[in-house]
């Protein structure tokens, strides 16, 4: 039994072979304080029936199951792929220390806790799911026992089963300029730039956005497709127009996962220049896309990109390097077509099967199941 946040609040079946899963929907539109209660109301009911719970989140999700264990006796595994507490502290402008040192830092009552509380959630889970090896370092900075942890990547999910129209690639290449059609001036054909995250602080948007100027003036014409929204939209639009690249930009806000491929699809590079990655599953959707990579060498992001093999890597917001990786990229097909070759080879290490099989092995192993 699934228990998933949705655009609406309703109750479903699939069907997978002979098994049936039954989903239950929570409206993720609903206040935060309602939802939170629906949520939690629900997976009491179901815990009843659960020989285990396995969240996939820290506060809400992870809470609800912490208080299922206290309250029912039932076991729990938490996945950890962010540190909730950080985000949140960064982006209410709390802090600006990054997250490693910021398990090690006493802070002001308000950041205490929220860190008191993603520690009890994960002290008390029976198993902790990581990640990445960065994101198993921070458990254990946290204060969770070496033998609850273990390493699970995250994995390309269902993009095999994904039926990616050609023409509605093409269409986007048309649009944004790097595939002319036959009355386009060779003048205006434009290399695309693309990104995928949430629009927050840490994920470095500002910084490709502040290159692009230098960018155009080496490569000529660029586009940069931004896919995501968040806090941070308004203060990224107005920076590109401090830049003098407004018409360059493009905002297209938050895009299903199957259009997101397309996009990836009718890229030149694709850039993540965050300052901090569990294991980023868009990383790996744009690996098996072949597209050529600029990465950060942040959290799980070395994990996943060899430098000059399968991506460059640079060191967040860092200009000059930015610059200098995307004009290297842009400039040289070779080499792009050297790195994202390799990445397409690599990512098969990433599969959904995997994940599948290490997950449920854990369960058993453990005596969850």
């Amino acid at each position: 039994k699934v228990i998933t946040y949705a655009e609406t609040g309703e109750r479903g079946k699939l069907n997978y072979g002979d098994k049936t899963v039954s989903v239950y929907k929570i409206n993720r539109n609903r206040n935060i304080f309602l939802k939170y209660f629906f949520y939690l109301r629900r997976l009491l009911q179901l815990a009843k029936w659960a020989d285990v719970i396995y969240a996939t989140d820290i506060y809400s999700v992870g809470y609800s199951a912490y208080l299922a264990k206290r309250i029912l006796g039932k076991k729990y595994v938490i996945r950890f792929a962010g540190d909730s507490a950080w985000e949140t502290a960064v982006s209410n402008n709390w802090t600006n220390d990054y997250i490693t040192d910021f398990q090690k830092k006493i802070y002001e009552n308000r950041i205490e806790k929220i860190k008191n509380k993603r520690k009890k959630i994960l002290v008390n889970a029976d198993k902790v799911i990581a990640v990445s090896n960065f994101m198993a370092n921070i458990a254990r900075e946290i204060g969770v026992k070496e033998d609850k942890i273990k390493v699970i990547y995250n994995s390309t999910d269902f993009m095999d089963t994904l039926e990616v129209n050609q023409n509605e690639i093409d269409d986007i290449k048309y649009k944004y300029g790097s595939k002319a059609r036959f009355d386009l001036p060779k003048t205006r054909r434009a290399k695309i730039i693309v990104t995928s995250c949430r629009l927050t602080i840490w994920k470095g948007v500002d910084g490709i956005i502040k290159i692009l100027p230098g960018l155009i003036k080496k490569v000529g014409n660029v586009n940069f497709l931004i896919l995501g929204d968040g806090p941070e939209m308004e203060n990224l639009k107005k920076l590109a127009k401090k830049y003098n690249v407004s018409e360059n930009v493009h905002f297209l806000g938050r895009v299903k996962h199957e259009e997101t491929i397309k996009y990836f699809k009718a890229a030149d590079l694709y850039i993540l220049n965050s300052n901090f990655e569990g294991l980023s599953h868009a990383l790996l959707d744009v690996m098996k896309c072949g597209v050529p990579i600029i990465a950060t060498n942040a959290g799980g992001n070395p994990e996943v990109i060899e430098n000059g093999k399968d991506g460059l890597l640079i060191n967040y917001n860092n200009k000059d390097e930015l610059l200098s990786s995307s004009v290297k990229i842009l400039t040289n097909e070779q080499l792009a077509k050297d790195l994202f070759m390799s990445a397409k080879v690599k990512v098969k290490r990433f599969n959904w099967d995997n994940t599948v099989d290490e997950t449920v092995k854990l369960l058993r192993e453990h005596s969850l199941l």
